[in-house]
């Protein structure tokens, strides 16, 4: 079978077509434009259900080594840190100041807290080893968590009652650690996932049918990706306030803070699950392919930077070399369309000179054919 005839959203033999699942809600029977939800919800029981087939022990581990980070860092092991509620007339974490809190807790829980800290390393170096194509994304995901977790120990520091009794200083913390799990979530990783999908798409799905182009498009479809995202950023904003308000209580306490305790090691836990599974995806979807996970305008800079190791296409009709090249990192670089200019740019994006697309297909020069331009580079494919 030819890569052509190859079923689109089949990564493995038997894993369905995202657009040939049943949808699991009906939302849009309510209205049209409530047909956004249908496809979330459907997208991501669908990526679920892949993880069950797909998941090696590697993922497993980086999973366990995330609640034992988190264990670790909450549970007082009969130290009794925690649970005495430690001493509130000390606090920072300064190595020059000998009244810092850090010289205040009890070696055991130092000890703990590097424990702690050693495997939430680890965590994120088994991500590194299993999506590669994520490396980057995957240390912004940890930043956006501390973040979060920073501002909320910011607000409960002046306001231990959070939000009872915080004034303007207080909700400071809070705007910072949100506006940068923000700006990491929606413009570094969703917007980089999302053009280098549709750049996929252009390029190794290019159909002459406008059906198969939207079957292809559905088949990529990142709604369930976007609502684990929003999920993840909901966990640990739950998992930041349940943690800082649990040890910014001050003693004597009336109740067993239990359910506060409970709720940072839940969310905390859940928040590590769908760090997987934000990283997971898009490195599922590009299967084997080179292409890296960016966006356009780092794509565009990228290919006018130029790069010396290039791999020239050759046309699979006449073996003669094509008019377009792929970099290293994966980028498809052709000449315009357009009869007037002689500019270049990554395939299915604009041109850096006249802003015409960009197509996905060429004529050979040689023997007159056009030819996709993915003909022209065989690779594997996830879908």
């Amino acid at each position: 079978m030819s890569e052509e005839d190859e079923p689109l959203g089949d990564e493995a033999e038997g894993m369905a077509r995202l657009s040939e699942v049943p949808t699991a809600t009906d939302f849009v029977e309510w209205h049209e434009s409530l047909k956004w939800i249908d496809h979330m919800v459907t997208d991501l029981q669908h990526m679920i259900r892949l993880t069950f087939s797909n998941w090696s022990g590697l993922n497993l581990l980086a999973l366990s080594l995330a609640g034992l980070a988190t264990i670790t860092g909450a549970w007082d092991f009969g130290v009794g840190e925690l649970a005495s509620g430690g001493d509130y007339r000390f606090s920072g974490i300064s190595i020059f100041n000998s009244e810092s809190g850090l010289f205040a807790i009890t070696s055991t829980s130092f000890f703990l807290t590097i424990v702690s800290g050693v495997l939430w390393l680890g965590f994120i170096g088994v991500n590194w080893q299993i999506f590669p194509l994520m490396r980057s994304h995957a240390i912004a995901l940890m930043i956006s968590m501390l973040s979060v977790q920073i501002g909320m120990i910011s607000a409960h520091s002046g306001a231990p009652d959070f939000p009872v009794g915080a004034g303007v200083s207080d909700l400071l913390g809070i705007f910072v650690g949100e506006a940068v799990l923000v700006f990491i979530l929606v413009v570094v990783i969703h917007r980089s996932v999302t053009e280098t999908r549709d750049l996929h798409v252009q390029t190794r799905h290019q159909h002459p049918d406008p059906y198969e182009m939207e079957r292809a498009k559905r088949d990529h479809s990142l709604a369930g990706w976007t609502l684990t995202i929003f999920l993840f950023a909901l966990c640990i904003n739950l998992a930041g306030f349940a943690g800082a308000a649990h040890v910014a209580e001050r003693p004597p306490f009336e109740s067993t803070r239990m359910f506060s305790y409970l709720a940072y090691i839940l969310f905390t836990m859940l928040s590590g699950s769908l760090i997987m599974l934000i990283l997971w995806y898009p490195q599922f979807m590009l299967g084997g392919t080179t292409l890296t996970i960016e966006s356009e305008a780092s794509r565009m800079a990228t290919a006018a930077i130029g790069d010396p190791s290039k791999e020239i296409g050759i046309c699979p009709s006449c073996n003669a070399p094509s008019g377009a090249h792929m970099t290293t990192d994966g980028i498809i670089i052709s000449s315009c369309n357009s009869p007037d200019c002689d500019g270049e740019g990554p395939v299915g994006q604009d041109c850096p000179n006249c802003e015409t697309l960009i197509s996905a297909s060429i004529k050979c020069v040689s023997c007159g054919a056009s030819t996709s331009v993915t003909d022209l580079f065989p690779m594997e494919d996830a879908w």
